[in-house]
């Protein structure tokens, strides 16, 4: 699903990331780890080429089902981050508007791909296989009123929508309690057999059952 050979990323001529090789299986899942600024967060966003100008992204190969990622247009990226590469944030509050509920963010941003009565009904069945027991209030809900555990779960469901091929996860436990870290976890877990998943992470005690590699990613180097 995933190609990779030498990629680097720099800004403003400093280095980021380094000569990084990846692969990424058919419905495999993967675990990337490392302290914090070692670059994590930047290889997922390299994923979907989430830059400005000031960076500078090039790879001997870069491909992902297929697709040169280095060549797509903006036309193109906004289809590869929607329909292929879902990214999921740290902060999952912050992705959401204050001023609309969760139905409205489902409403607005699957409306071009999906009939309004479908989106509903596509997303109660994803709030009921994930554990939420009452989607109908859930969807009336704005973002100040969900939990963290809520947030990251809500937001994995939008990405989910879309039937995305990869799901990237971003830091997405760091802020949670143990309750809603298992939570997420599980809610990964019942996806692999469907989906690849590429998760960050610091925390090593979290994927023992969740990944089938795990790297390591230190000064912008896979170790």
């Amino acid at each position: 699903m995933i190609e990779i050979e030498n990629l680097n990323l720099n800004f403003k001529n400093r280095p980021i990331l380094s000569n990084l090789d990846f692969a990424l299986a058919q419905n495999e899942c993967v675990a990337i780890t490392g302290n914090s600024g070692c670059g994590k967060s930047m290889f997922a966003k390299a994923m979907i080429r989430l830059f400005d100008d000031d960076f500078s992204l090039s790879a001997d190969k870069f491909k992902i089902c297929g697709r040169d990622i280095l060549a797509l247009d903006q036309n193109e990226l906004r289809e590869h981050r929607r329909n292929v590469c879902a990214l999921i944030f740290q902060n999952s509050h912050g992705s959401f508007h204050p001023m609309l509920n969760v139905g409205d963010h489902f409403n607005l941003y699957l409306k071009k791909t999906m009939e309004i009565g479908l989106i509903k009904k596509t997303a109660f069945e994803y709030f009921a296989k994930f554990g939420f027991d009452d989607a109908n209030t859930l969807w009336h809900k704005f973002s100040y009123e969900l939990s963290g555990g809520e947030a990251s779960r809500v937001q994995i469901v939008l990405a989910l929508c879309l039937k995305p091929k990869i799901l990237i996860c971003d830091e997405i436990t760091s802020s949670l309690d143990t309750l809603n870290k298992r939570n997420i976890i599980n809610m990964l877990n019942s996806l692999k057999r469907e989906i690849g998943i590429i998760f960050i992470t610091h925390e090593l005690g979290l994927i023992s059952h969740l990944t089938s590699r795990i790297l390591n990613l230190k000064n912008g180097k896979f170790q």
